[in-house]
């Protein structure tokens, strides 16, 4: 009745566990180049010292969820701006920690940065581009 199931290696797991990835983001993006979301609205980001990967964002208007992954060894945050004023943040990334960010954004540019000591002024920002609905 029951089957006897053989224990996943190392590289098993880590080769499922980027299919998945893959598979969730519905496509690929750098630091290089924009983003673009997954169909479901979900756009990966990761936060390492002093980099966010992408860099570049575009996404349509109207809802998204940001998954924001910290890949560094110190804490961090995600905050949207439109111009001087905060859209929503994720505070208190603790290293290895994801969280989501759910956001209705209207057409336009944005920057996002994590200000934690200093970081936006080592470089950690990048641009969000909303386009029309």
């Amino acid at each position: 009745m029951f089957r006897s199931v053989r224990p996943i290696g190392r590289l098993g797991v880590t080769t499922l566990v980027v299919a998945l990835a893959l598979a969730a983001c519905g496509g690929t993006a750098t630091s290089a180049g924009p983003a673009t979301p997954a169909p479901s609205g979900t756009v990966l980001v990761e936060a390492k010292e002093h980099a966010f990967t992408p860099s570049t964002i575009t996404v349509p208007a109207g809802p998204v969820t940001f998954s924001v992954r910290n890949a560094g060894q110190e804490e961090h945050e995600f905050e949207i701006f439109k111009g001087e004023t905060v859209v929503d943040e994720v505070e208190g990334l603790v290293p290895g920690l994801t969280k989501d960010l759910s956001v209705t954004l209207e057409a336009g540019e944005y920057t996002f940065v994590c200000l934690l000591n200093g970081h936006d002024q080592l470089g950690m920002k990048g641009t969000l581009t909303v386009t029309g609905s």
